[in-house]
């Protein structure tokens, strides 16, 4: 039996989920959620934790935790999905317990962005999302947008 490797490694998986993932936010953490490339394999896992968040020690500390919380809430994400997750100041001072609460706070909203990345990576053909009364119509393709 092969292990599943359930890690972002290389930089190309980390440049791809930025650019095309979507963002959830937390007081100490951003999420990003993307699609993965085709055949689907189960959500894997990718940190950014750069020198502003403090020392080695406390980085790898960040690291370890968030690690731990991921395979510890293997529901948080739906097969096919990439999590990038970028530390933030104050992450450090976290203990496990509050990472989780953390993660579990935007549960319903990481479900929802990794149904939208996986939709959207699903092609023209696949119908598009919902969209939440009052919000604004995406721009149409092809045709650039105003800014």
């Amino acid at each position: 039996m092969t292990r599943v490797e359930r890690r972002l490694r290389k930089h190309g998986e980390f440049v791809r989920a930025q650019r095309s993932g979507r963002r959830v936010g937390t007081p100490h953490f951003t999420l990003l959620v993307a699609a993965q490339p085709p055949p689907p394999r189960p959500a894997r896992l990718g940190l950014v934790v750069g020198r502003r968040v403090g020392s080695a020690v406390r980085r790898n500390r960040v690291k370890r935790l968030c690690r731990e919380c991921f395979r510890g809430l293997p529901e948080l994400l739906p097969t096919g999905v990439d999590l990038v997750v970028i530390a933030r100041e104050g992450a450090p001072e976290l203990g496990l317990a509050e990472v989780r609460a953390e993660w579990r706070a935007v549960e319903t909203l990481l479900k929802k962005r990794a149904a939208e990345a996986v939709a959207r990576a699903a092609g023209p053909d696949h119908p598009p999302a919902p969209v939440a009364p009052g919000a604004p119509a995406a721009p149409a393709p092809g045709r650039p947008r105003n800014r």
